[in-house]
């Protein structure tokens, strides 16, 4: 049964709310309040309002709101597994101050009654999230997180079409846990390939009023497998609006809530890529079988040496590998000094996918190219494949 704490001293408000909670919901209620409650150490008041370890905490309607925004980021600083919803008029500043300090949302205490039961009903089922992530916090926090740049010193490698069927692969084997940030922030298309409309973009964070892991996550767009996307900017000159202090900012935000970070970089070394290099876990070395294309990625790991990049992970990725141009994946290896890790060949049905806004990880997941990808997502989050007694093993990196 969810249980719901009504921290006022309205009793109008409490009889609306026996009004609209129905027994089906199987929801128990109750209301505190003393005189002098919110005069006190707002520390003291949660140990006094968390002692039946209600679901849910609504603050209001009757007192001074800046007391309630006190309460509220106090109650989720101490218990995050608690939601707070405030009652009081909402307002659009009202409402952004809310979300940054940890309140579910704002409502109207003359809200009407569908309303009123929809809101609370909402703050039930986030709870239920929250308590069952902190029961799967031990295991999430044994798991590495990963923040993976791809980089390639040219355009015209398939640097996005790899980013994004690398984001798609991890979305599916960790919903809700993937995110793909778009740092090509002039000419990147990674919302064409996965075919989002985004309705906010990154230059629309430099216009955020305060940015933190809440507010940020209203910028991100989704997409139905799971995978969330912080997509370009779609007029190129509002790139030079984003400075390298807040992609470092952004990305720091996104590697706390967030397993993987994929970052989808402009060709070649801007500020933008070396900010998100310097914050990286692991850096995919991408190029493809033109000789131009392979020696400009030799020079580009001897200046990320040179400058001091050598503590992230390297994975080297060479695409449309089987192009009869000349060289060989053995001459390749011998120019860049690495051994190549996944081998994407090439395939009309790669371009063809994209054009279509379905990643081929997506439209064939057996084609070749596509099982390539998926050894790649391997590389990050390890396939679980059934053992034929019923039990389970890992298929591990190559």
């Amino acid at each position: 049964m969810s249980s719901l704490l009504l921290a006022t001293p309205s009793e109008r408000f409490e009889q609306r709310v026996s009004k609209v909670t129905h027994d089906r919901d199987a929801v128990a209620w109750s209301r505190y309040w003393r005189e002098g409650l919110l005069e006190d150490d707002p520390r003291g008041v949660v140990q006094e309002l968390v002692g039946s370890n209600p679901d849910v905490i609504a603050i209001g309607p009757g007192f001074d709101i800046d007391k309630a925004l006190d309460l509220a980021h106090t109650i989720d600083e101490q218990r995050p597994d608690i939601v707070v919803v405030l009652v009081a008029e909402p307002s659009i500043d009202l409402l952004e101050q809310a979300l940054r300090i940890g309140a579910r949302e704002v409502i109207s205490p003359d809200a009407p009654p569908p309303v009123l039961r929809a809101a609370l009903l909402r703050a039930f089922e986030t709870a239920q999230r929250r308590r069952a992530s902190v029961v799967a916090a031990p295991e999430a926090a044994t798991k590495q997180r990963r923040v993976i740049s791809m980089l390639s010193p040219k355009g015209g490698t398939g640097k996005t079409t790899i980013s994004t069927n690398l984001a798609l692969g991890l979305a599916r084997r960790v919903p809700g846990e993937v995110v793909i940030v778009d740092l090509d922030l002039q000419f990147g298309d990674v919302f064409s390939a996965l075919h989002l409309s985004p309705k906010h973009t990154f230059s629309d964070i430099v216009h955020a009023p305060a940015l933190d892991s809440t507010a940020l996550k209203t910028f991100l767009t989704p997409h139905p497998t799971g995978l969330y996307a912080l997509c370009a900017p779609t007029n190129p000159a509002d790139a030079d609006m984003i400075g390298p202090e807040l992609v470092q900012q952004v990305l720091e935000l996104l590697s706390g809530e967030f397993r993987h970070v994929i970052i989808d970089t402009a060709a070649g070394f801007d500020e933008a890529t070396l900010a998100a290099v310097a914050l990286s876990t692991d850096l995919i070395c991408l190029t493809s079988t033109d000789v131009p294309s392979v020696r400009n990625t030799r020079k580009s790991l001897e200046a990320l040496n040179h400058i001091g990049f050598t503590q992230q992970h390297r994975h080297f990725i060479v695409n449309r590998a089987d192009a009869k141009v000349g060289l060989t994946l053995g001459d390749i290896e011998e120019t860049i000094g690495l051994k190549i890790d996944v081998a994407v060949p090439s395939s009309r049905a790669v371009p063809l996918a994209v054009n279509q806004g379905e990643p081929i990880m997506l439209s064939d997941p057996r084609h070749p190219a596509a099982v390539a990808f998926t050894d790649l997502v391997v590389r990050f989050e390890p396939e679980h494949i059934p053992e034929p007694n019923g039990k389970r093993k890992r298929r591990r990196a190559k």
